[in-house]
């Protein structure tokens, strides 16, 4: 605050020493107005709104529409008069800042690309007129407005994607849904403008955190307008896991090209290599010399970045790749079920659909009884593991859905369905895998009726297959990297953690590995990775709810030098084809805040964005020893599918299913129903009970440990009792991404 206080007396005495003449003094003028402005963003002091409206409306009235700054003055007055209204609500006010954001959208060219920025602020100000007046013609300003901020061509992506997410809103208002599906889904196309290859990761996360839902608003509205369910799938493709595309297409298994167009392959990887390459930095050059090295690196990876656009444009000329790097077909979309349904749910406040992907057809199935108010009341009110939230997911999501693929019966014999499940928004936390009516006898679930697996995407499930070819071709890598930290700095001892990494060292001789434990630090783990087949690490994690790339493992040096999903995400070991990355922690596929939800980013797709074929993970916390349990049961089962001396796709999650399984029937055992009146209830507020391989709600700290108590109270209404293991966060958290 003392620094705006001293800003506006410096502008203030500026002002007073320049002559009312002077071409700058309506620029003084201006700046002092936006100071006020801040000023009462943190005071709420109507004296400095009333103060900054003042001096803004000199700097008008002492320039000409000739003046550099004519435009940039209006702007600034009409977002005074703007946030004047939103404390008084007088009209007169948001008509003032309409006609001065008028005004400006007049003067200004309309090939200038703060054009869009403009156009932007009038049509909230129409569409906050239209909230108040209900008048139709403020609603078809507002939508006009906002139409020309989004078409135009030279604004930045940014904000024309924001405006096409506004008018989204304003045809539902008017059931418009066609244009409302033209719009948004243009505004989808505009997302890759958000993640140029110059920037870091983290930097393209925080911008598709801006925009985060528009793709399942979109998708509700294709559906709405009657479009062909393939171009639903396609929005969602499109909208949804844009950074995982983008780092997708700097490590594309290029091995076709290399065999018809060897010299288009070799430039292609050429270019690769430079974009990867970090932008130097370090203490051995003079701080002006690395400024200056700096420049000239971004440079050549600008024109590398602009050199393999043209590239890839020559690469799609040849029939066999029109579709290079691109979002897939609908012949690959189809090809992906191949070995069984993919199952995408959509979330959005205006419908909730599954998507149906089989191999001979895609189609939709409407989900009457899913919304996100309920879904975000599970969430509140319930544990994610609980049965309250169990069978809600089986009677609105996953009974319909096995229906419509024709799995109302378990399976006869040993030969399981095999389903993905792709869930959008807030609904990629919780446990479809688990979903049903959980008791002795019972086939009311999805566990009984099919093997289940997770993908962010179906690009992710095409772009994962191909390396089984690759995987053929190289020399084996027979390492498995294992990882125990019983004992980590200033966390709960894991007991279990070291008796987990034994059993599997001799389960590594039937599976043809070697196992390699090396020391427990960052740059231990990450100089094994590259030439294992297997890491298993066995600890503790951490997520991070502001920063997703910030999550990590915890490590001996996790306090100077944490592991994090940043780090995971910078490896690039495509070409080891390693299988599978088994994270037996907490909360390593958690993602907790809303806008990280459509890009997925967690250790789990790290890991698979890195190269690992194979993934398992959880969703939340876990505990100790029935973490060994299921390594132990998933291995095993890995090491009776071996064919020809190598692990299979299938036995993955078949392995991890069986696994799952055999804990929840013996949670059934431990939890036998005896009719009583009474009943366990689950604590409010739908916080896990994390005290495990898991960070805490209250701070994002991991511990395993036992699993608490129960409270048991009378209930008139029901006449059953299920035992002192009710919620069943044991069994139910393990999940699978894989192909």
């Amino acid at each position: 605050m003392a620094d705006l206080e001293q800003a506006i007396q410096t502008e203030q005495e500026a002002i007073k020493a320049t002559p009312e003449d002077d071409a700058n003094r309506p620029k003084w003028l201006n700046n002092l107005s936006v100071c006020f402005r801040n000023k009462y963003q943190r005071t709420k002091a109507m004296v400095d709104l009333e103060e900054a409206i003042r001096v803004g409306q000199m700097a008008i009235n002492e320039s000409s529409e000739n003046h550099p700054n004519w435009v940039e003055q209006l702007k600034n007055l009409g977002v005074c008069f703007q946030t004047k209204y939103r404390r008084t609500r007088a009209l007169a006010d948001l008509e003032e800042a309409i006609a001065v954001g008028q005004k400006a959208i007049d003067m200004i060219p309309k090939n200038q690309s703060d054009r869009a920025g403009l156009l932007h602020h009038l049509a909230v100000c129409f569409q906050t007129k239209y909230l108040k007046t209900k008048v139709t013609s403020d609603l078809g300003e507002a939508v006009r407005y906002y139409q020309s901020a989004l078409y135009q061509a030279n604004a930045p992506g940014i904000t024309r994607i924001a405006a096409g997410n506004a008018v989204l809103t304003l045809h539902v208002e008017t059931s418009n849904w066609q244009h409302a599906y033209e719009d948004s889904s243009f505004a989808l196309g505009l997302i890759p403008t958000l993640i140029s290859r110059l920037l870091a990761n983290s930097d393209k996360q925080y911008l598709l955190g801006l925009v985060a839902g528009l793709a399942c608003d979109a998708t509700a509205a294709a559906l709405q307008a009657g479009e062909a369910p393939l171009n639903a799938i396609r929005l969602l493709e499109q909208g949804r896991g844009a950074l995982a595309a983008s780092i997708l297409d700097l490590r594309i298994d290029i091995l076709d090209l290399q065999t018809r167009h060897p010299k288009l392959a070799e430039e292609f990887v050429r270019l690769q290599n430079e974009l990867r390459s970090p932008i130097a930095r370090g203490e051995s050059f003079a701080e002006e010399n690395l400024g200056l090295l700096s420049q000239q690196q971004a440079s050549r990876r600008y024109d590398a970045g602009r050199e393999l656009d043209r590239l890839i444009g020559e690469i799609r000329k040849y029939a066999e790749f029109e579709d290079f790097l691109l979002s897939p077909s609908e012949k690959r979309i189809l090809a992906a079920a191949e070995h069984g349904p993919i199952i995408m749910v959509n979330v959005s406040e205006y419908r909730c659909d599954a998507l149906l992907i089989e191999q001979h057809r895609a189609r939709s199935l409407a989900l009457p009884h899913l919304n996100r108010r309920k879904i975000q009341e599970m969430a509140q009110r319930y544990d994610l593991g609980s049965y309250r939230v169990l069978e809600w997911l089986w009677d609105v999501i996953a009974d319909p859905i096995l229906d419509a693929l024709g799995f109302t019966q378990a399976p006869s014999g040993n030969d399981w369905p095999h389903v993905w499940w792709i869930p959008m928004s807030s609904l990629s936390r919780f446990p479809l895998h688990a979903a049903g009516y959980h008791y002795k006898g019972s086939n009311r679930t999805v566990l009984d009726r099919v093997m289940s697996s997770y993908s962010p995407s179906i690009r992710a499930i095409i772009h994962g297959r191909p390396r089984r070819a690759l995987e053929s071709t190289l020399s084996a890598q027979v390492q498995a990297l294992l990882v125990a930290m019983q004992d980590t700095p200033k966390h709960q001892r894991l007991p279990s953690a070291t008796s987990e990494i034994e059993l599997l060292r001799h389960l590594c001789k039937s599976m043809v590995l070697h196992p390699v434990e090396p020391g427990s630090s960052k740059s231990d783990i990450l100089s094994h990775l590259r030439n294992c087949k297997i890491f298993h690490f066995a600890g503790h994690s951490q997520t991070d709810n502001l920063d997703p790339s910030r999550s990590y493992l915890l490590l001996r040096d996790w306090e100077t030098d944490p592991l994090t999903v940043a780090n995971i995400l910078d490896i690039n070991i495509h070409e080891h084809a390693p299988f599978l990355a088994y994270l037996s922690a907490c909360g390593t596929g958690q993602i907790r805040v809303e806008k990280f939800f459509d890009e997925s980013i967690h250790l789990i797709s790290a890991c698979q964005l890195a190269g690992f074929r194979h993934v398992i993970g959880t969703l939340w916390s876990v505990e100790d020893d029935i973490c060994q349990d299921v390594a132990r049961f998933t291995y095993e089962e890995i090491a009776n599918g071996m064919q020809d001396g190598h692990m299979t796709d299938e036995s993955v999650c078949r392995g991890l299913h069986k696994a799952t399984r055999l804990l929840r029937d013996r949670w059934l055992d431990i939890s036998a129903v005896t009719k009583r009146q009474s009943r366990l209830v689950e604590r409010p507020g739908g916080k896990h009970q994390e005290g495990n391989r898991g960070a805490r709600e209250s701070d994002q700290r991991d511990d395993r440990s036992q699993r608490p108590a129960q409270e048991v109270i009378s209930d008139d209404e029901n006449d059953i009792t299920i035992g002192p293991a009710l919620v069943p966060s044991n069994w139910v958290p393990y999940i699978h991404f894989g192909v």
